[in-house]
C-alpha cells in the first residue's frame, strides 16, 4: 500500500513540475516572439539577453522532455480508463495521445534546435531574429497542436 501511495504522490509531483516548466516555457516563448518581432521591425541588435531567451526556450523544452518521458515510462500515463460501450473511440484517443504528444514534442525540439544552431551561425542581427522567430514559432505551433489534440 505504501509503494502505491508513494507512486501516486511521485506521479503527481512530477506532473506538477512538468506543468510548471510548461508555464515557464510559455513565458519564454511569448517574450522571445515579442522581442524577435521588435528586433526585426526596429532593426535592433541581437543582445546577450536575446541569446539567453533563445537558450532558455531550448532548456525548458529539454526539461519538459525529461519529465514527460519520466511520466510516460516510469510512472505510467496517469490516465484513468473506464470501459463504457459508448466511449470506445474516446478511450482509444486518450490511450494514443501520450505517444502522439511525445512524437510532436520531439519534432518541436528538433526544429527549435535547428533554429538555435542557424541563428548562432548568422552574424547579422535581423537575420538572427528572423531565424529564431520562424523556427521557434513552428516549434510552438507543433506543441500547441499536440496539446489541442487531446481536448478535441
Amino acid at each position: 500500500m505504501t509503494s502505491i501511495l508513494t507512486e501516486i504522490v511521485t506521479h503527481d509531483t512530477v506532473k506538477i513540475i512538468h506543468y510548471l516548466i510548461s508555464v515557464s516555457f510559455l513565458f519564454f516563448a511569448v517574450f522571445l516572439v515579442v522581442r524577435s518581432v521588435r528586433g526585426i521591425s526596429k532593426n535592433l541588435s541581437y543582445s546577450p539577453f536575446d541569446k539567453f531567451l533563445a537558450v532558455a526556450f531550448i532548456v525548458t523544452l529539454y526539461l519538459q522532455l525529461v519529465f514527460g518521458l519520466f511520466l510516460f515510462t516510469n510512472l505510467g500515463t496517469g490516465l484513468d480508463f473506464h470501459y463504457m460501450p459508448n466511449e470506445g473511440s474516446n478511450m482509444v484517443a486518450k490511450r494514443l495521445w501520450p505517444v502522439e504528444h511525445i512524437v510532436l514534442m520531439l519534432f518541436a525540439l528538433f526544429i527549435a534546435n535547428l533554429g538555435l544552431i542557424f541563428s548562432f551561425q548568422t552574424r547579422e542581427s535581423k537575420s538572427r531574429f528572423k531565424k529564431i522567430l520562424i523556427y521557434y514559432s513552428i516549434a510552438v505551433v507543433l506543441i500547441a497542436f499536440s496539446l489541442i489534440s487531446v481536448y478535441a
